[in-house]
Protein backbone atom coordinates (compact mmCIF):
# COMPACT_ATOMS: atom_id res chain seq x y z
CA UNK A 1 0.00 0.00 0.00
CA UNK A 2 1.38 3.40 -0.95
CA UNK A 3 1.89 6.10 1.66
CA UNK A 4 -0.60 8.37 -0.13
CA UNK A 5 -3.29 5.71 -0.06
CA UNK A 6 -2.58 4.89 3.58
CA UNK A 7 -2.86 8.55 4.60
CA UNK A 8 -6.06 8.87 2.59
CA UNK A 9 -7.63 5.88 4.32
CA UNK A 10 -6.46 7.17 7.71
CA UNK A 11 -8.07 10.54 7.03
CA UNK A 12 -11.30 8.83 5.91
CA UNK A 13 -11.31 6.76 9.12
CA UNK A 14 -10.88 9.87 11.24
CA UNK A 15 -13.68 11.60 9.36
CA UNK A 16 -16.00 8.63 9.97
CA UNK A 17 -15.05 8.55 13.66
CA UNK A 18 -15.65 12.29 13.91
CA UNK A 19 -19.04 11.86 12.27
CA UNK A 20 -20.00 9.15 14.76
CA UNK A 21 -18.84 11.34 17.65
CA UNK A 22 -20.92 14.25 16.39
CA UNK A 23 -24.02 12.06 15.99
CA UNK A 24 -23.51 10.64 19.49
CA UNK A 25 -23.11 14.10 21.02
CA UNK A 26 -26.16 15.61 19.35
CA UNK A 27 -28.31 12.54 19.95
CA UNK A 28 -29.03 14.07 23.36
CA UNK A 29 -31.61 16.92 23.28
CA UNK A 30 -29.64 18.83 25.92
CA UNK A 31 -26.73 19.08 23.45
CA UNK A 32 -28.87 21.21 21.14
CA UNK A 33 -29.88 23.35 24.11
CA UNK A 34 -26.19 23.72 24.94
CA UNK A 35 -25.42 24.80 21.38
CA UNK A 36 -28.13 27.47 21.26
CA UNK A 37 -27.48 28.78 24.78
CA UNK A 38 -23.70 28.90 24.34
CA UNK A 39 -23.99 30.56 20.94
CA UNK A 40 -26.41 33.15 22.31
CA UNK A 41 -24.29 33.99 25.36
CA UNK A 42 -21.02 34.20 23.42
CA UNK A 43 -22.50 36.13 20.50
CA UNK A 44 -24.62 38.70 22.35
CA UNK A 45 -22.88 39.11 25.73
CA UNK A 46 -19.46 38.63 24.18
CA UNK A 47 -20.54 40.84 21.30
CA UNK A 48 -21.33 43.64 23.76
CA UNK A 49 -17.80 43.53 25.17
CA UNK A 50 -16.22 43.37 21.73
CA UNK A 51 -18.46 46.15 20.40
CA UNK A 52 -17.42 48.42 23.25
CA UNK A 53 -13.75 47.60 22.71
CA UNK A 54 -13.63 47.89 18.93
CA UNK A 55 -16.26 50.54 18.18
CA UNK A 56 -16.23 52.72 21.31
CA UNK A 57 -12.76 52.36 22.81
CA UNK A 58 -10.72 51.91 19.62
CA UNK A 59 -12.98 54.07 17.46
CA UNK A 60 -13.45 51.68 14.56
CA UNK A 61 -16.34 52.60 12.29
CA UNK A 62 -19.33 50.69 11.05
CA UNK A 63 -22.85 51.77 10.10
CA UNK A 64 -23.79 55.29 11.26
CA UNK A 65 -26.58 53.98 13.49
CA UNK A 66 -27.33 53.98 17.20
CA UNK A 67 -24.75 51.99 19.21
CA UNK A 68 -27.56 49.72 20.46
CA UNK A 69 -28.59 48.84 16.92
CA UNK A 70 -24.95 48.46 15.93
CA UNK A 71 -24.37 46.00 18.78
CA UNK A 72 -27.52 44.08 17.84
CA UNK A 73 -26.46 43.92 14.19
CA UNK A 74 -22.89 42.81 14.89
CA UNK A 75 -23.95 40.28 17.53
CA UNK A 76 -26.61 38.78 15.26
CA UNK A 77 -24.04 38.43 12.47
CA UNK A 78 -21.77 36.71 15.00
CA UNK A 79 -24.55 34.42 16.20
CA UNK A 80 -25.46 33.13 12.76
CA UNK A 81 -21.90 33.15 11.46
CA UNK A 82 -20.23 31.42 14.42
CA UNK A 83 -22.88 28.91 15.52
CA UNK A 84 -21.63 26.40 12.88
CA UNK A 85 -18.16 26.68 14.42
CA UNK A 86 -19.58 26.08 17.90
CA UNK A 87 -21.43 23.07 16.50
CA UNK A 88 -17.98 21.49 16.17
CA UNK A 89 -16.24 23.17 19.11
CA UNK A 90 -18.58 21.85 21.83
CA UNK A 91 -18.18 18.12 21.09
CA UNK A 92 -14.46 18.65 20.39
CA UNK A 93 -13.99 20.24 23.80
CA UNK A 94 -15.86 17.37 25.46
CA UNK A 95 -13.68 14.86 23.59
CA UNK A 96 -10.52 16.65 24.77
CA UNK A 97 -11.85 16.65 28.32
CA UNK A 98 -12.60 12.93 28.19
CA UNK A 99 -9.05 12.24 27.01
CA UNK A 100 -7.59 14.14 30.00
CA UNK A 101 -10.34 13.62 32.56
CA UNK A 102 -9.04 13.81 36.12
CA UNK A 103 -9.91 15.66 39.29
CA UNK A 104 -13.21 16.99 40.56
CA UNK A 105 -16.30 17.96 38.61
CA UNK A 106 -15.40 21.62 39.16
CA UNK A 107 -11.92 21.10 37.71
CA UNK A 108 -13.34 19.29 34.69
CA UNK A 109 -15.85 22.09 34.14
CA UNK A 110 -13.00 24.59 34.32
CA UNK A 111 -11.06 22.70 31.67
CA UNK A 112 -14.11 22.43 29.45
CA UNK A 113 -14.97 26.13 29.51
CA UNK A 114 -11.29 27.01 29.04
CA UNK A 115 -11.10 24.88 25.89
CA UNK A 116 -14.39 26.19 24.50
CA UNK A 117 -13.52 29.82 25.23
CA UNK A 118 -9.97 29.61 23.89
CA UNK A 119 -10.93 27.86 20.65
CA UNK A 120 -13.85 30.22 20.11
CA UNK A 121 -11.58 33.25 20.66
CA UNK A 122 -9.13 31.88 18.08
CA UNK A 123 -11.96 31.33 15.59
CA UNK A 124 -13.15 34.94 16.06
CA UNK A 125 -9.67 36.31 15.30
CA UNK A 126 -10.57 37.33 11.72
CA UNK A 127 -13.87 38.82 12.98
CA UNK A 128 -12.87 42.51 12.90
CA UNK A 129 -11.54 42.13 9.35
CA UNK A 130 -14.71 40.37 8.21
CA UNK A 131 -16.78 43.04 9.94
CA UNK A 132 -15.05 45.76 7.92
CA UNK A 133 -15.68 43.82 4.71
CA UNK A 134 -19.31 42.90 5.44
CA UNK A 135 -20.64 45.73 7.61
CA UNK A 136 -18.01 48.45 7.48
CA UNK A 137 -18.88 52.05 6.66
CA UNK A 138 -20.07 52.33 3.05
CA UNK A 139 -20.88 48.64 2.50
CA UNK A 140 -24.28 47.50 1.28
CA UNK A 141 -25.16 46.10 4.69
CA UNK A 142 -24.15 49.31 6.45
CA UNK A 143 -26.27 51.41 4.07
CA UNK A 144 -29.20 49.04 4.52
CA UNK A 145 -28.87 49.23 8.31
CA UNK A 146 -28.85 53.03 8.14
CA UNK A 147 -32.01 52.94 6.05
CA UNK A 148 -33.70 50.50 8.44
CA UNK A 149 -32.63 51.97 11.78
CA UNK A 150 -32.00 55.57 10.77
CA UNK A 151 -28.77 57.55 10.75
CA UNK A 152 -27.30 58.67 14.08
CA UNK A 153 -25.64 62.07 13.44
CA UNK A 154 -23.29 61.68 16.40
CA UNK A 155 -21.92 58.49 14.88
CA UNK A 156 -21.95 59.79 11.31
CA UNK A 157 -19.64 62.72 12.08
CA UNK A 158 -17.35 60.86 14.46
CA UNK A 159 -13.76 60.68 13.25
CA UNK A 160 -12.60 57.19 12.35
CA UNK A 161 -9.50 55.75 13.98
CA UNK A 162 -7.69 53.43 11.59
CA UNK A 163 -5.89 50.36 12.93
CA UNK A 164 -3.93 47.69 11.14
CA UNK A 165 -5.73 44.45 10.33
CA UNK A 166 -3.12 42.49 12.30
CA UNK A 167 -3.61 44.55 15.46
CA UNK A 168 -7.40 44.22 15.20
CA UNK A 169 -7.18 40.42 15.00
CA UNK A 170 -4.57 40.12 17.74
CA UNK A 171 -6.57 42.29 20.13
CA UNK A 172 -9.70 40.31 19.29
CA UNK A 173 -8.05 37.04 20.33
CA UNK A 174 -6.18 38.49 23.34
CA UNK A 175 -9.32 40.04 24.82
CA UNK A 176 -11.54 37.23 23.60
CA UNK A 177 -9.79 34.45 25.52
CA UNK A 178 -10.67 35.65 29.05
CA UNK A 179 -14.04 37.08 27.97
CA UNK A 180 -15.22 33.96 26.17
CA UNK A 181 -13.94 31.62 28.87
CA UNK A 182 -15.93 33.55 31.49
CA UNK A 183 -19.02 33.57 29.26
CA UNK A 184 -18.65 29.86 28.47
CA UNK A 185 -18.78 29.29 32.24
CA UNK A 186 -21.97 31.35 32.40
CA UNK A 187 -23.33 29.27 29.53
CA UNK A 188 -22.58 26.00 31.35
CA UNK A 189 -24.39 27.20 34.48
CA UNK A 190 -27.39 28.23 32.38
CA UNK A 191 -27.43 24.90 30.54
CA UNK A 192 -27.32 22.97 33.81
CA UNK A 193 -30.31 24.91 35.14
CA UNK A 194 -32.25 24.24 31.94
CA UNK A 195 -31.27 20.55 32.00
CA UNK A 196 -32.40 20.25 35.64
CA UNK A 197 -35.74 21.87 34.73
CA UNK A 198 -36.12 19.44 31.81
CA UNK A 199 -35.47 16.49 34.14
CA UNK A 200 -38.04 17.75 36.65
CA UNK A 201 -40.63 18.12 33.91
CA UNK A 202 -40.02 14.54 32.75
CA UNK A 203 -40.29 12.98 36.21
CA UNK A 204 -44.10 13.33 36.49
CA UNK A 205 -44.42 11.78 33.02
CA UNK A 206 -42.32 8.81 34.08
CA UNK A 207 -44.36 8.40 37.27
CA UNK A 208 -47.62 8.57 35.32
CA UNK A 209 -46.35 6.01 32.82
CA UNK A 210 -45.33 3.69 35.65
CA UNK A 211 -48.81 3.80 37.18
CA UNK A 212 -50.32 2.98 33.80
CA UNK A 213 -48.37 -0.27 33.56
CA UNK A 214 -50.48 -3.45 34.06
Amino acid sequence: MSLTRFLGELAALRIRNAGRALRSFYAEPVAWVALVVTAGVLAYAGGAVMFWFHAIYRGEQGPAISPWYHWLLDSSLGFFGLTPALFLILPAALWILQRTRQGSRLANTGRYVAVVGAIFAAVTGPGPVLHDVIAGRGTWLARSAQTLFGVDPSVLHRQEVVHSLVSESLWQVALGIPVYIALACLGVMTIRMIAAAMDRSRQPLRARAATDLP
